[in-house]
């Protein structure tokens, strides 16, 4: 599908102007992940243009957060779009950028568009709704994966197309390496998410889940990313980092990965780093995979 530049600028300016008044508001956290998912969706851009896209199709998001991928969609072809999140406070401020965007006549007339909570491995629709479907970063925290790919297979009509996207962590190289405390707070988040059931290293498993609920692999994509930036204070993933970090501090005592006093001097270094250069380099998998058209 043909991405339209001119919507595509618009609607990065609208999130660049909510998340500024998200901060406004007080809300550090949604801020700093909409400015971080605003990024992901950018990169994915040129994967979302080369997906044949026919007008009249239904396509669904799983773990749409501020149901940015919709919106695009939406905006460029008459479909029916859906996208769900287990946050509802997330799902709350998509429907206000929704509000705004329509507002603008943002997006195509002959386009639907819905946006709801709920979780990735119990999906509140009736089989074989959708043509597509997209699932980007999203099984690295779920327990189940193939649980989750189950859902997404169920919901798919025969023939239908499941893009999936996520991380790995040996696909990420800095120069120069992290910091020694930047470094303890990152393992301590990690060994957190895997004592949950998490994995940070689902993307070269991508493809096993796939089959194993049922998929047929059609194509794997490598989206590389390569730059060389100056880390500020106010770098939005150096802030994302740190957002998370605080959030994770209950948890990380609670799994014994790390004591209080030790894990509270690594966040307060980390916030007092001075601004450096860096050379980053890393890549995302994602997968095209479709149910097949007979059992």
């Amino acid at each position: 599908m043909n991405l339209d530049a001119e919507k595509a600028a618009l609607l990065d300016a609208m999130i660049v102007e909510y998340t500024d008044d998200l901060r406004s508001a007080g809300e550090e956290d949604s801020a700093v992940t909409l400015a971080y998912t605003h990024g992901v969706h950018r990169a994915w851009r040129q994967v979302v243009g080369m997906l044949p896209l026919p007008a009249g199709a239904s396509v669904l998001d799983v773990g749409t957060g501020f149901g940015i991928l919709p919106f695009e969609l939406a905006a460029n072809v008459a479909v029916r779009a859906a996208g769900v999140d287990h946050n509802p406070p997330y799902i709350e401020h998509a429907l206000v950028l929704q509000e705004r965007l329509a507002a603008l006549d943002f997006f195509d007339e002959g386009s639907g568009l819905d946006l709801f909570a709920g979780d990735a491995r119990d999906l509140l629709f009736a089989d074989e709704s959708f043509d597509l479907v997209f699932m980007r970063e999203v099984l690295q925290f779920i327990p189940e994966p193939v649980t989750a790919l189950s859902e997404l297979y169920r919901v798919l009509e025969p023939g239908g197309f499941a893009c999936v996207g996520d991380t790995d962590d040996q696909l990420w190289i800095t120069w120069p390496p992290p910091s020694p405390p930047l470094a303890r707070l990152v393992d301590a988040v990690a060994a957190v998410q895997r004592a949950q059931g998490g994995d940070r290293q689902t993307g070269r498993k991508l493809t096993t889940y796939l089959r194993a609920a049922g998929f047929k692999i059609n194509s794997l994509v490598v989206l590389p990313e390569a730059q060389h930036r100056v880390v500020e204070a106010d770098d939005t993933e150096r802030s994302l980092i740190i957002e998370q970090v605080r959030n994770a501090r209950q948890r990380v005592f609670a799994e014994g990965v790390a004591d209080e006093r030790s894990f509270d001097a690594d966040l307060e270094e980390l916030e007092r780093e001075e601004p450096f250069e860096e050379f980053r380099l890393n890549a995302k998998i994602i997968v095209l995979a479709q149910r097949p058209a007979t059992a």
